[in-house]
């Protein structure tokens, strides 16, 4: 049994009390009333109020219970009001303590392929895999709560570091033997129960974490929204240039690179950036004033063979806004659209897919070209190369890492020639070392982008 299950029915128990006490007490007020006088008019009215009220008060327990309920029904561990309540508790303890966020990665694709009923279902054994996972190395009381979907709370007595290590070993035993011969991915994030004092800032920094997949700086989340967001609205960015080069050498594209500097946390990455800027629900704005600080720096150079590549939110694409404010805003600047690139990349396909193919169409009109980012990865990109207006893509980092496995080069080579089928050009990244270099001339890029091409630099290097 859960330890919130045993809580929830401690609640119940504690709730039959208040139900059945003043059940005795009216039992022994009859029973007065009835040895007094059995015809007093005046004691069967009070008796009979006495009833109403009584009955009231028990529908009003039962409402109450059901509103006050400790656990979510489905999973049967702690709702995310109590399980939050808790991190708050626990934070004044004086003992060290870790607040660890679990994702069920898969859980959307198994809600798909096996339905409502059979996830559920799943969570539930999953829950009940890391209360028994976690009680063989004599963890007690153990408080795990649902946040939200397939995300799940809990904290522990003990250091980040050994914590890592254990939910690291239940990660890899679940990967084996799955559930229920169902597959189970799973991906998880740490911190200290002290980290902040505010809960939700905690639980940010987890989403945080979770989301990069891996550590970023020590920042406090509202700290980082403030850094972030004086940035913005002081238009102050430092603009990096990563050279993709022809594959004949004959003309480049520069990738703008977006950085933040600040004098506490020093330079920020735009991916940094652009999960708190998601968060706000600034990325229009964000987008807006990066175009609007980057004509500007760019207004004497010299575009003759070059194009600039600059990273966009699809949200912002599909704002009618935005587009009416980059057709202006070229129309004002001595630069010209066609040597501009907005490139993109988006998890889920947009459902109004013929909608947003009408979109990037007028970009194409006014002489943008488009490119789609982390092609072949774990995304839509797929399915955005059916219908979308498309003009260059870069290969995910995942095919450059294994550009040495035999199957990837069949893959490679098969997606090179559709892709070039198309009228679309391919760009690969993250080209480092000088036998990456070498394996890739052989697949007919377009473009190659790397270190090993060159390193990002700022306009007075380029």
């Amino acid at each position: 049994m859960l330890y919130s299950e045993s809580k929830e029915r401690e609640n119940r128990f504690i709730i039959s009390l208040k139900i059945a006490f003043p059940f005795l007490i009216l039992a022994l007020l009859l029973f007065y009333i009835f040895k007094i006088s059995l015809n007093d008019i005046k004691s069967f009215i009070l008796f009979t109020l006495l009833i109403f009220i009584y009955i009231y008060y028990i529908f009003y327990l039962i409402h109450s219970s059901f509103k006050s309920s400790l656990i979510d029904h489905i999973t049967k561990t702690f709702t995310r009001k109590e399980i939050l309540e808790k991190i708050k508790y626990i934070k004044n303890k004086k003992y060290e303590s870790t607040v660890i966020l679990i994702k069920v990665d898969n859980i959307v694709d198994i809600n798909e392929r096996y339905g409502i009923a059979n996830a559920d279902n799943i969570l539930k054994i999953f829950c009940n895999r890391l209360n028994s996972f976690l009680i063989n190395y004599n963890f007690k009381n153990i408080s795990i709560g649902k946040y939200s979907g397939g995300n799940f709370l809990l904290i522990l007595k003990g250091r980040k570091k050994e914590l890592k290590h254990l939910i690291t070993i239940f990660e890899k035993e679940l990967k084996h033997i799955g559930i229920n011969d169902i597959e189970i991915k799973i991906d998880f994030a740490l911190i200290n129960s002290n980290y902040d004092k505010s809960v939700k800032n905690i639980v940010e920094k987890l989403l945080s974490l979770l989301d990069a997949n891996k550590d970023t700086p020590d920042i406090k989340p509202n700290e980082f929204e403030k850094i972030i967001c004086c940035a913005i609205d002081n238009e102050r960015f430092i603009f990096k240039y990563q050279p993709l080069i022809y594959h004949d050498k004959s003309k480049e594209i520069l990738e703008v690179l977006t950085k933040i500097y600040s004098k506490t946390e020093g330079m920020l990455s735009y991916a940094q950036i652009k999960r708190i800027v998601n968060h706000l629900g600034r990325e229009t704005q964000f987008d807006t004033k990066i175009i609007f600080v980057l004509l500007k720096e760019l207004e004497n150079i010299d575009f003759t063979n070059r194009l600039i590549s600059i990273k966009l939110s699809p949200v912002t694409l599909r704002n009618t806004e935005f587009r009416q404010y980059l057709t202006n805003i070229f129309h004002k600047s001595s630069l010209k659209p066609e040597n501009f690139i907005l490139e993109f990349s988006e998890k889920k396909a947009y459902k109004e897919i013929n909608r947003f193919k009408e979109i990037l169409t007028q970009y194409k009109n006014h002489g943008f070209k488009i490119a789609l980012d982390n092609f072949g990865g774990d995304n839509c990109s797929l399915e955005y190369i059916k219908t979308l207006p498309i003009d260059i893509v870069k290969f995910d980092i995942e095919f450059t890492k294994n550009i040495f496995d035999e199957k990837y080069e069949k893959i490679i080579e098969a997606y090179i020639k559709l892709l070039h089928s198309l009228h679309v050009e391919a760009v690969i990244k993250f080209v480092d070392k000088k036998e990456i270099y070498k394996k890739i001339e052989k697949f007919g890029f377009d473009y190659i982008e790397g270190f090993f091409i060159s390193k990002p630099k700022n306009l007075k290097e380029l």
